[in-house]
């Protein structure tokens, strides 16, 4: 019985270690690290925090999603990491549209009108 008890136990950790959620949690909005897989953190920067937006779902050793959070770092010469592209696509959240501020080399709002902040 005990032996039929510990194949079925390993079994289970088996399966259970099996289910890696990271990539179809990666990406995906989150408020808390609970909101994401155990190998991720929410990479929520300051500035989404000040804005009442959530974060991202990132590795952990990821601090933020380079050119596609507010806040967080930025190039602006590269088109996929110059703040054109927020990390949370969803329709349901109103991201805020983004521009890189060539000066502090992070994402920031874009002025409504159109002209850089400085």
């Amino acid at each position: 019985m005990r032996r039929l008890l510990t194949r079925t136990l390993g079994l289970l950790l088996v399966i259970a270690g099996g289910c890696d959620l990271a990539d179809e949690l990666k990406g995906e909005p989150c408020d808390v690290d609970d909101d994401c897989w155990h190998t991720q953190h929410c990479a929520r920067t300051d500035a989404e925090q000040q804005a009442a937006l959530p974060g991202v779902c990132l590795a952990k050793d990821v601090p933020c999603s380079t050119g596609e959070q507010l806040g967080c770092a930025c190039v602006p010469d590269d088109y996929d990491k110059g703040c054109t592209l927020p990390a949370i696509s969803s329709t349901e959240i109103a991201y805020p549209a983004m521009i890189c501020d060539e000066a502090l080399l992070v994402c920031v709002v874009e002025p409504v009108d159109g002209t850089s902040e400085g």
